[in-house]
């Protein structure tokens, strides 16, 4: 049988837009002062993203996939928690990337059929 049960979600928004805005936020060469328009583009994208990957974990995580989900959308909720202290909107809309990029692989992978033995 298989580790992970057949869940049935609707698609979250667009991971390739939610993707190129995260890039953007990283990239060396941004501008600082495009960093908190990014950061509230970033927020959007979270708020979206959290509770479709919620979605692909029912109950208690039985895989490890999902209990690493599970750590990942907690740092989400952190981050989305925090305001970027003055001055240190790069550094915030950085880390709201991060963890948006690495919300989306777990959506990715969490809503993929498990693969049989």
């Amino acid at each position: 049988m298989t580790d992970r049960p057949a869940v049935t979600v609707e698609p979250p928004p667009d991971l390739a837009v939610m993707r190129e805005t995260a890039a953007v936020a990283l990239a060396e060469d941004t501008h600082p002062e495009d960093h908190a328009a990014l950061a509230a583009m970033l927020r959007g994208h979270l708020h979206e993203l959290v509770p479709r990957v919620e979605e692909l974990i029912p109950g208690r995580p039985t895989v490890v996939d999902q209990y690493c989900a599970l750590a990942c959308l907690g740092e989400a909720r952190r981050k989305l928690s925090q305001e970027a202290a003055p001055g240190g909107e790069v550094a915030h809309a950085r880390r709201l990337a991060r963890v948006l990029v690495a919300l989306a692989a777990h959506w990715e992978t969490l809503s993929q059929p498990a693969a049989a033995p």
